[in-house]
């Protein structure tokens, strides 16, 4: 097993991105991400770090993360992942829980380049619906 000389930088970044993601601060979420960095998500496809994250504040009135655990690669790659509960209070009010995993891929200088977000999205949309749609950023 080899494990990077960057796994404390990336174990760092990811638990930072988690704050960040509880208290909703797109900007400090953003400076995490290369310039073109992307986030995968099972809605809303492939998007712009900066486009997805305005999306998932417009859509959220609180966001609780529980039982995080940050994993790093074991064969040197700029790779880490994380796996939580997500505690999603929406804008309307509806309220949602789920098992997250969040894998991310690491740039040269420590940025996040992409992030690919796993969730089961069945039970979610047959309890709220998709909150994405008709959402305005500003």
């Amino acid at each position: 097993m080899v494990i990077s000389s960057n796994a404390l930088a990336y174990i760092a970044v990811i638990n930072n991105y988690l704050t960040l993601l509880a208290a909703g601060d797109v900007r400090g979420i953003v400076s995490l991400f290369s310039p073109r960095g992307t986030v995968h998500s099972p809605f809303l496809g492939v998007q712009p770090v900066g486009k997805f994250f305005d999306l998932l504040k417009a859509a959220t009135r609180r966001s609780i993360i529980e039982s995080p655990e940050v994993f790093v690669s074991g064969v040197g790659s700029r790779r880490a992942s994380t796996s939580f509960t997500y505690r999603w209070e929406l804008a309307d009010g509806a309220q949602v829980s789920f098992e997250c995993v969040d894998l991310f891929d690491f740039d040269e200088q420590g940025l996040i380049e992409a992030m690919t977000i796993v969730y089961d999205t069945a039970p979610i949309r047959d309890s709220v619906g998709d909150k994405y749609r008709g959402v305005q950023t500003q």
